[in-house]
């Protein structure tokens, strides 16, 4: 059991994890550019700046569901289409999204602990240990889940670095990663920091009859062709 001076930690699946990514760069690690470190809605929400980091989630369903939130429409596109005489379809997710990408199993070897920002106990150490820059971000309120899921990924890339450059009494590195929960649903997420052994498994293509897939995009409101 945790003591209350640290922050929660898990351990990666020993039976591993998902990733969805596309067939040209499937193991390729997210890399931060200085520009969009700066910007609030740019990048990942747990990228790094001067490391990588890949992610993966528990069930298949939440690699499909991070990955197909970009197609979700609008209230503002909705509303114009029902407004309109004519009707258009809204919600496609066309095949060569499809073609261009990729579904395999991920395992992480001898890894570290991973940072549980889901936790309230990670919640009170980050606020205590973080203080100053979570001032300086205009961050009032102690942290809790919704400042976490937050659309504000200043806010989560600097607990993602905090986490990144992190080390023991030996100055060796603490975690393998950081264990969150989707936005979009109650699916368990991996942001696995650059340096972590991986195995990946046999890569699959994504067929349009992907039951798994269908009834993923049919929770927004999407269709797969």
């Amino acid at each position: 059991m945790e003591s209350e001076s640290s922050p929660a930690v898990v351990e990666f699946p020993a039976a591993g994890a998902w990733r969805v990514a596309r067939r040209a760069s499937p193991g390729s690690f997210a890399e931060l550019t200085p520009q969009d470190a700066a910007l609030p809605n740019a990048g990942n929400r747990f990228d790094v700046l001067g490391g990588g980091v890949l992610y993966a989630a528990t069930r298949l369903e939440g690699c499909y569901a991070e990955t197909l939130a970009r197609f979700r429409p609008s209230p503002k596109v909705l509303a114009a289409i029902r407004s309109d005489d004519g009707y258009m379809n809204a919600g496609s997710v066309p095949a060569f999204w499809r073609e261009r990408r990729c579904r395999f199993e991920i395992k992480c070897l001898d890894p570290l602990p991973f940072l549980d920002v889901e936790d309230p106990q990670t919640h009170t150490y980050l606020t205590s240990q973080m203080a100053a820059v979570l001032v300086s971000l205009g961050v009032s309120a102690p942290l809790d889940v919704a400042s976490l899921r937050g659309a504000n990924r200043l806010l989560t890339r600097a607990i993602a670095l905090w986490a990144y450059g992190a080390t023991d009494e030996q100055d060796l590195p603490m975690y393998s990663g950081i264990r969150y929960k989707s936005r979009l649903g109650d699916w368990e997420c991996w942001a696995i920091f650059q340096g972590t052994e991986l195995e990946f498994g046999p890569s699959q293509g994504l067929a349009p009859e992907d039951s798994t897939l269908a009834s993923t995009a049919a929770q927004f409101g999407l269709v797969i062709h």
